[in-house]
């Protein structure tokens, strides 16, 4: 009870982001989005930060090719009075994804023991075999085995 109650609050943290998921990073990035937003200069910047002009450039130029740090982009985001909001966003909710991967391994256990079965000529239909796929899926979300996710 306590498990699912706390698997539970993961899943609403992580749900909720779905909803900023089409919120994209400029294509100059944030750094200097927001700099020339606020029509500050980069010596300005650089100053702010508490590092060269060269230095502030370069991280502008770091974060456009994704090679800047979040210890440096937060440096950067309090220069600017920012919040760095740093997230995993999924494209569908968690319960889905279990889904999905629990449909997957429920279609290869299921899968293999249709094999030997038709070796046995008692092989099932194939509205059997998707009801006891289904079946196997929703067992594998109920007990949400270790090794869920190894395929």
């Amino acid at each position: 009870m306590i498990k699912q109650l706390i698997r539970d609050q993961y899943q609403s943290k992580i749900d909720q982001l779905i909803d900023i998921k089409g919120i994209n990073r400029p294509k100059e990035g944030w750094i200097r989005t927001l700099r020339k937003a606020l029509r500050m200069s980069s010596p300005q910047l650089a100053k702010r930060i508490g590092v060269s002009k060269s230095q502030a450039s370069q991280m502008e130029r770091m974060e456009m090719e994704d090679r800047i740090t979040l210890k440096q982009l937060r440096r950067v985001a309090q220069s600017f009075d920012c919040e760095l909001v740093y997230a995993l966003v999924p494209g569908k909710p968690v319960e889905s994804m279990i889904h999905d991967q629990a449909l997957k391994k429920a279609q290869k256990l299921v899968g293999r023991a249709d094999v030997q079965m038709k070796l046995e000529a008692q092989q099932l239909s194939k509205e059997q075999l998707q009801k006891q796929i289904e079946f196997e899926a929703q067992s594998l979300m109920k007990e949400l085995p270790r090794d869920l996710w190894e395929d």
